[in-house]
C-alpha cells in the first residue's frame, strides 16, 4: 500500500516540483490532494487523512507551523514535512517546536526530499521517535524554516 501525501505550498510551481519528484517514487508514495493555503490544506487533510503532509512555511491564511500545531493534536500520527526557501536556525527551531518531523529547504529539494522522506519513513516504521537526525543539514525533524 502506497504512502499518501498531501502538499500544501502556495506556490504552484514548487507544487508541480514536489508532484514530479513524487512521481519517480509513486510504486510507494501517491499524492491524495494538494492545498494553495494553510486552511485549505488543514480541510484536505481531515478528510483524507494523510501519513504524510508536505507543506511550505510561509503560506496564506494559516501558515505551515501553525498548520504542523493542528495536524499533531487532532492526527499525531500523519507525519509533517516542512519546506523552505529560508534556512535561518531560528526558523528551523520553530518548525521543530511546532512538532514538524522533517525540515527541507526548497533550495536542494530536488536531492533532498525523497531521501528526507525515506528517512522519516524508516524511522517511523522502526518505531524511531523524537527529531530525525539532520541529513547533509537540509532536513531535521526538528527543523524550521518559512516558505
Amino acid at each position: 500500500m502506497p504512502l499518501t501525501i498531501v502538499v500544501a505550498d502556495d506556490d504552484l510551481q514548487f507544487r508541480e516540483i514536489v508532484r514530479y519528484l513524487l512521481a519517480a517514487a509513486s510504486d510507494t508514495m501517491i499524492i491524495v490532494g494538494e492545498a494553495a493555503d494553510g486552511d485549505e490544506a488543514l480541510a484536505l487533510v481531515r478528510r483524507e487523512r494523510p501519513d504524510v503532509v508536505i507543506t511550505d512555511l510561509v503560506m496564506p491564511r494559516l501558515n505551515g507551523i501553525e498548520l504542523t500545531r493542528r495536524i499533531r493534536e487532532e492526527l499525531p500520527q500523519t507525519r509533517v514535512v516542512l519546506m523552505s526557501s529560508y534556512t535561518e536556525d531560528a526558523y528551523r527551531l520553530m518548525a521543530s517546536d511546532s512538532g514538524a518531523d522533517v525540515f527541507v529547504s526548497k533550495q536542494v529539494i530536488m536531492t533532498s526530499l525523497l531521501p528526507a522522506i525515506r528517512d522519516l519513513v524508516r524511522r517511523w516504521l522502526s518505531g524511531g521517535s523524537g527529531p530525525i537526525p539532520p541529513s547533509e543539514g537540509t532536513s531535521s525533524s526538528s527543523a524550521a524554516a518559512p516558505k
